[in-house]
């Protein structure tokens, strides 16, 4: 099992992250943007190596990432929405993330089998992501499905907008 963490503030911000284990220790740099057709975000190990890098090819209410690993198309994670809920898909590999993406749990399935589980951890140096990830191979590729996560799915609510008052019901 690996347990790594990224700091929340990075993320939300689309700033460089650093992917610590949990000793405290650097173990990844993510770097990029997304939010447009062609951005990239791409994990690098902290010898310079770059893992993967998901690129942005759908721009839409459901978009689309291209996933590569030594500049080999493996797959593609997109949004999806039912009635009740909305997922993702990350497929040939047949993994589907779901669960609470507003309170920030949730998890990657591969039919049965737990990809990651990802929760917010809170700390005295902030607040972070926990990935819980059972099998390291899997862990850059987690990595950069949870910050598209975390930006595709409505983490930051709008605050709410201050009530208007009606002048004719003040004078009673």
């Amino acid at each position: 099992m690996v347990l790594l963490y990224m700091k929340q503030e990075y993320v939300s911000k689309q700033e460089k992250i650093l992917v610590k284990n949990e000793q405290g220790k650097d173990m990844y740099l993510i770097s990029g943007k997304w939010g447009r057709v062609g951005d990239s975000i791409s994990l690098y190990a902290m010898d310079g190596t770059l893992l993967v890098e998901f690129k942005q090819t759908v721009l839409s209410l459901f978009p689309k990432f291209d996933i590569y690993s030594q500049n080999k198309k493996v797959g593609s994670i997109a949004k999806h929405r039912t009635l009740k809920m909305v997922y993702f898909k990350v497929t040939p590999l047949n993994w589907v993330v779901t669960g609470d993406f507003y309170n920030h749990h949730y998890f990657v399935h591969c039919e049965n089998h737990l990809i990651m589980e990802l929760d917010k951890a809170y700390t005295p140096f902030g607040d972070y992501y926990k990935l819980s990830v059972p099998e390291a191979q899997h862990a850059p590729v987690c990595l950069c499905i949870a910050l598209i996560v975390d930006n595709l799915t409505l983490t930051r609510l709008p605050k709410p907008s201050p009530k208007k008052v009606n002048r004719a019901l003040q004078s009673f």
